[in-house]
């Protein structure tokens, strides 16, 4: 029996699923973070060997024919050398094995089906728009870290919603139900606690995107500023996808759009909006498969 191994790894946990050659899930398991930006390469070794274990004690002597890991933080072709590499010292995989890393946002692509041409959309914590033509060409725009921005992501929210709290304490803003609740959840009763509150916190990118579903709620209240941040940051993801399809010369794409904020009442129907003036006609999706499960796929494609 063959099995072939999918895993989608991040900067929080490790999904692993194995298929065997009927394309049946023998094992779904997680683990720790494996993200190679996050952990060290040690790490990342044994979140995969982690979430294996289970298999490896209930299938003796398995033959790993395929392998494919989608996994944050690889950027280069030297990054997916380097993850290749630890994997092919995991047990079981042998020279004959077909191993293949590449980042998590070809598993986001794959996990709408979309094996042959076709673009994804990560918008959580960060964002990434990725794409992949009939030729095999692939594309990115975004994605570049949280300095650059990640446009239209959790993150960006949050600071556009902290940027709206300091405008209405010192003036330049009238203050708001929304600025009210961001100045509370934060901490924030004085105009000068902010430089102490930012001191601390503007480094910590999880703690800015936990502000974004303050924006999305006021916005589903008519908030004004609320729901201009939903707009900007919107059009910031459709020109992103815009960018990827123009890159490829895709006609008729398919989207599938991956991550919380991007589904979210309040910011997912904004963002079909803002997609549909720029791409009329562009068809989005739901993930139709878990990404694990669709790396897992994608390892018995390899063969």
């Amino acid at each position: 029996m063959n099995y072939y191994i999918g895993i989608d790894g991040g900067g929080t946990k490790t999904k692993v699923i194995v298929i065997n050659e009927d394309e049946e899930i023998v094992l779904e398991s997680v683990s720790g973070p494996s993200s190679i930006d996050t952990v060290s390469e040690h790490e990342t070794y044994q979140a995969f060997l982690t979430a294996l274990k289970p298999f490896y004690d209930q299938v003796k002597k398995p033959h790993i024919s395929g392998f494919f890991i989608g996994l944050g933080g690889i950027v280069s072709d030297e990054d997916c050398k380097k993850v290749e590499d630890l994997v092919k010292k995991l047990p079981f995989v042998t020279k004959e094995t077909k191993v293949k890393a590449r980042n998590d946002m070809e598993n986001a692509l794959y996990s709408g089906l979309l094996f042959d041409e076709g673009i994804s959309l990560i918008c959580g914590t960060g964002m990434v728009a990725f794409g992949k033509n009939k030729e095999g060409k692939t594309h990115k725009a975004g994605g570049w870290g949280y300095k650059e921005g990640d446009l239209g992501s959790s993150y960006d929210l949050g600071v556009r919603s902290l940027r709206h709290v300091i405008k209405s304490f010192d003036g330049r803003e009238n203050k708001t139900d929304f600025s009210d609740e961001v100045a509370k959840t934060i901490g924030m009763k004085h105009t000068e606690d902010f430089v102490g509150i930012m001191n601390t916190k503007y480094l910590d990118r999880t703690w800015i995107a936990s502000l974004a579903p303050l924006v999305t709620k006021h916005a589903l209240l008519k908030d004004e500023i609320a729901l201009q941040i939903v707009k900007d940051a919107t059009k910031e993801l459709a020109i992103a996808v815009y960018a990827v399809k123009t890159k490829l010369n895709i006609i008729n794409p398919t989207l599938v759009i991956v991550g919380s904020l991007g589904h979210a009442k309040g910011y997912h129907e904004e963002l079909i909006n803002q997609l549909d003036l720029l791409i009329p006609g562009i068809k989005v999706i739901k993930p139709q498969v878990d990404p694990a499960f669709a790396a897992s796929l994608m390892a018995k494609r390899l063969i």
